[in-house]
């Protein structure tokens, strides 16, 4: 007992104070926590125990919450120590938006709801971790709720706790279950914080604000929403990010000796995930040098666009030392390395909720030997992050979500066979999970975008094989990221299905998504097909905001603005000025009323009219037009 308690002060040392105030934190207010660090083990070739082996040895876990809480895995390969949810790194800048987020929990008479926004590896979930930090401080009961327990996630912790509850949901745009959440939110007496995290506030945000009263209240205005820059300190150079990332890594691995990494200029501001993946590169270079007996490297000089890529080569080492050891790489049913990069990109694309579908997962993979040893394998390499009993999956996944994203579109684009195979006979979970995976990758990877034209059938066979599942088609089509020329077709297939799944009443889910579908099609080229299903939509939100202005006439304007551009793409000019003065109209009053709400809109109805003004050969007009939108968008 004496032996693990020197084991875990020195590594609670190594982590640093930061690490170990959040740890009581979490400990004294009752927050469940999986806590790994690292510590180093001998390297002596590319198949020997890497020095991530002994990971898996050691947790410190306390029960709590059980399924409803998302929690980290142990950490696996290198790549884990990344995991925000870990701190390895203490939290540096980002001090605006976290008095903001701050302020905004203790503020009694602030919406309920936060929406913050950034492409993979702005910081989003570093910041909820850090603002987790600070509210648990004070008493909140903070939780980040698991994916598929949204529908009790509120109530079963108001059975058990009451007090001030602060909720962070990840992934937003994708949780099937997201209003259901919200619905408890809008109900709720006590005082309730919900985080909503997302790559960007798309058609799936204005989807969700055209769902429920309730819900779209909560949601309702431009303060809800807060996006993350590149920059987290305006006195905070990438290269001092970096450095003071380095020596957080080095102890949580054993490195003996001082490292520095020195990255190359990109000649813009990197996101806090590469600098962090670059400042564990250099480490990891020492820490191999260190393990050999060579010399300590003393500065590392490491290119930011190479870090996912060499970062994913350490990955493979685990891969292939732990493989060695299960008896995996010998023997009459051997796998070669190329397998196992496949195998491990197909439990990112796809995961398995169930032992058995991991089993049927191995099958997808060409010469891969689907035995219940090599699921072993595969769980121990990256464990659930959830509880298996719960709502979370059999089989976790490579982290962080780039480095994912960057491995699996490699395999996939390198092995047609075996994204043929992935990509058929889905079932809903499989299906929604790998959409999801591969817009993500369409927006911030471009290798994306070749591979997603020859997949394009396979993801449409996708569409066409779903259920009239309302709730999962809509998660499906808010993953789908737009603009996404590479995907819209996609996005017209699965708006199609969704307008099937709905009656011909003229009912505002039907309006929207008849605009939407205008919106998809003319994505893809198609004006004239877009405009009937246009003013379908009109006529329906008209009819409604006669009954409910209150809750329609914003839709009726949006569509009645979508409705003038459609005529514009057909050269009708003449007949898109009335519709978009219409909505210039309705936006002008509703943003006098409420001008948080509807300012940005208006915004963009007049510059709308500029440009079917500036076509009618009406120039004076158009540019007052143009102005008036561009002092709005100062204003906002």
């Amino acid at each position: 007992m004496a032996g693990v308690g020197r084991w875990l002060w020195r590594v609670l040392w190594g982590l640093g104070l930061a690490a170990v105030g959040a740890l009581a934190v979490a400990w004294l207010t009752d927050r469940k926590l999986v806590w790994l660090a690292g510590m180093v083990g001998a390297v002596t070739g590319g198949f020997a125990p890497t020095v991530f082996d002994w990971l898996k040895e050691r947790a410190v876990t306390r029960e709590a919450l059980g399924e409803l809480e998302e929690l980290a895995g142990p950490v696996g390969g290198p790549a884990g120590l990344l995991d925000p949810r870990r701190q390895v790194v203490e939290f540096v800048g980002r001090d605006d938006e976290l008095t903001g987020l701050i302020a905004w929990c203790e503020d009694v008479l602030a919406g309920r709801v936060r929406l913050l926004t950034g492409p993979g590896g702005m910081g989003k979930t570093r910041l909820s971790v850090q603002l987790c930090v600070r509210m648990a401080e004070v008493g909140w009961r903070c939780v980040r709720v698991a994916d598929g327990a949204e529908d009790t996630a509120l109530s079963a912790l108001r059975a058990g706790v009451g007090g001030r509850v602060l909720l962070v949901v990840d992934y937003a745009e994708t949780r099937v279950g997201l209003s259901a959440l919200l619905r408890q939110v809008a109900a709720d007496t006590g005082t309730v914080r919900v985080l909503l995290l997302a790559r960007s506030a798309g058609e799936w945000w204005d989807r969700l604000k055209a769902t429920e009263p309730q819900v779209r209240t909560l949601i309702a205005g431009d303060a809800v929403r807060m996006e993350l820059g590149a920059v987290l300190d305006a006195h905070l150079s990438d290269a001092q990010v970096v450095e003071r990332a380095v020596p957080r890594f080095a102890a949580a691995l054993g490195v003996e000796h001082p490292v520095r990494a020195q990255v190359e200029d990109e000649g813009h501001r990197a996101r806090v995930l590469d600098l962090h993946a670059a400042a564990l590169v250099a480490v990891l270079r020492a820490l191999q040098a260190q393990q050999q007996g060579q010399p300590a490297p003393g500065v590392v000089r490491v290119r930011l666009a190479d870090v996912l890529g060499e970062l994913l080569g350490h990955e493979e080492r685990y891969w292939l030392g732990s493989a060695q050891r299960a008896g995996l790489l010998d023997g009459p049913h051997a796998m070669t390395p190329a397998v196992l990069r496949q195998i491990v990109a197909a439990g990112c694309l796809l995961g398995a909720a169930t032992k058995d579908e991991a089993l049927r997962l191995l099958e997808r993979v060409p010469d891969a030997v689907a035995t219940p040893r090599v699921t072993a394998w595969l769980r121990e390499l990256y464990p659930p992050a959830t509880s298996p009993q719960g709502t979370g999956e059999w089989l976790g996944s490579l982290q962080p979500d780039r480095l994912a994203e960057h491995h699996t579109i490699a395999e996939l684009s390198a092995a047609p066979d075996l994204a043929e195979a992935c990509l058929t006979d889905l079932d809903d979970r499989q299906a929604l999970r790998a959409i999801t995976l591969l817009g993500r990758a369409s927006v911030d990877l471009p290798e994306a975008a070749p591979l997603l034209e020859r997949l394009l059938g396979l993801v449409e066979r996708i569409v066409a094989d779903l259920p009239a599942d309302l709730p999962l088609l809509t998660a499906i089509a808010n993953a789908i990221p737009y603009p996404s020329l590479v995907l819209a077709e996609t996005d017209v297939a699965i708006t199609r299905r969704i307008l099937d799944t709905l009656s011909d009443r003229p009912t505002p889910e039907r309006a929207y998504w008849l605009d939407t579908l205008g919106v998809t099609l003319s994505q893809t080229g198609r004006p004239a097909p877009a405009l009937p299903v246009t003013q379908e939509a009109v006529a329906i939100y008209r009819e409604l905001a006669e009954s409910r202005p209150d809750r329609h006439r914003s839709d009726l304007a949006r569509s009645l603005s979508n409705l003038g551009v459609r005529f514009s793409a057909l050269g009708r000019p003449a007949d898109a000025l009335p519709v978009a003065q219409e909505a210039v109209t309705i936006y002008r009053e509703l943003a006098e009323a409420y001008p948080d709400r509807h300012r940005p809109d208006f915004a963009t109805s007049l510059s709308n009219l500029g440009i079917t003004l500036s076509e009618l050969g009406r120039p004076d007009e158009a540019e007052n037009a143009r102005l008036e939108a561009e002092a709005l968008r100062r204003d906002s």
